[in-house]
């Protein structure tokens, strides 16, 4: 997700792939998605958020305590607004809710796992903060890069394997196989791969053949023939980086996605916070379009302007609350 960096160090490709992967993730949990489209999306944008975390990742710079503000406060604040949602939309306070509610939080699984109920899309914030332990622990051994390799080679076969029988809490089987994705975006920064044509076009190949072979669904832990699924993510990827380098000229595009990924962990709360507000309005509203593309499109259309909308405000909050703490502050300084 977006990392605290100033805006002068910031790589705008990067954010710009971060934006396009987060508006990716609105369309593809829409109402009225095709089937097809959604294979296609889930094949790579989760993976791409990984592999663009491990593409900053520097090791030492990152802190516990640092990863915790950046991703797990959120996650945290956003489970107490789902329970504060729930008691405003039944008018009242439901002791058995709050506890469901803690315990899948504790669980943090994207899908429903025998008892354990969803927590939704906000699984992914604990799951890269457990990931990023594994780069840590992984790079706090001094070992040569090959050996290093085959240590994020079994930390994927092995979190492919756990996830077989079981699934561990707060997603420790799917870090294993994301700190692979993460190693993958390390490896493109270290050794300054040159994407160019005949590697983007074999890049593609790979990745249709990966969409046809196979399926790939992080949070329900499907990824199977899980070779061919992870060649193929990183390929599209790789596809995605290289586009988003050369649009970077484009100017409103570039302005447009990087906004978008300047705010994505906020973004993907906001986005799992919405479906769980009273939306009869929408649904009714969405109910008059009888076409199958109308209403997929007026969903996305109504879905991700609402979250882009609030995103907006709340920015535009802290920004006010800001200058006024700001103006506060110095007129305390003159007394």
């Amino acid at each position: 997700m977006s990392e605290k960096l100033s805006q002068k160090d910031r790589v705008k490709w990067i954010d710009m792939a971060r934006g396009f992967a987060m508006l990716l993730i609105i369309v593809g949990h829409c109402a009225g998605i095709p089937e097809t489209l959604k294979h296609i999306i889930f094949s790579f944008h989760v993976p791409l958020f990984f592999i663009l975390s491990g593409y900053v990742y520097r090791h030492k710079e990152k802190s516990v305590l640092k990863d915790f503000k950046q991703l797990i406060a959120p996650y945290i604040i956003s489970v107490f607004i789902i329970i504060i949602f729930n008691i405003y939309a039944n008018k009242a306070i439901s002791g058995d809710y709050i506890l469901q509610t803690l315990k899948s939080a504790l669980y943090a699984y994207g899908s429903d796992y025998g008892e354990i109920k969803l927590i939704g899309g906000l699984w992914f914030l604990p799951t890269i903060f457990v990931t990023r332990r594994f780069m840590n622990l992984a790079f706090s051994i001094d070992m040569k890069e090959h050996c290093r390799a085959v240590v994020f080679l079994f930390f994927t076969f092995l979190g492919v394997q756990i996830s077989r029988y079981v699934w561990v809490p707060l997603n420790i089987d799917v870090a294993l196989i994301a700190s692979g994705f993460m190693y993958v975006g390390y490896l493109l920064k270290t050794f300054r791969i040159n994407i160019n044509l005949d590697i983007l076009l074999g890049c593609f190949l790979i990745w249709i053949g990966a969409v046809k072979t196979g399926t790939l669904e992080m949070s329900t832990r499907v990824y199977d023939p899980w070779p061919v699924i992870f060649c193929g993510s990183v390929a599209a990827s790789i596809c995605v980086i290289y586009f988003c380098e050369k649009l970077e000229k484009i100017k409103i595009l570039q302005w447009a996605l990087s906004f978008v990924g300047l705010h994505t962990i906020l973004l993907l709360c906001i986005h799992d916070l919405d479906w769980r507000l009273p939306f009869d309005v929408y649904w009714g509203f969405l109910q008059q379009f009888q076409g199958e593309r109308i209403y997929f499109f007026m969903s996305v259309l109504c879905r991700m302007g609402f979250d882009l909308a609030v995103m907006c405000v709340i920015l535009a909050a802290v920004k006010i609350l800001k200058e006024i703490r700001g103006k506060f502050w110095r007129r305390y300084e003159r007394t």
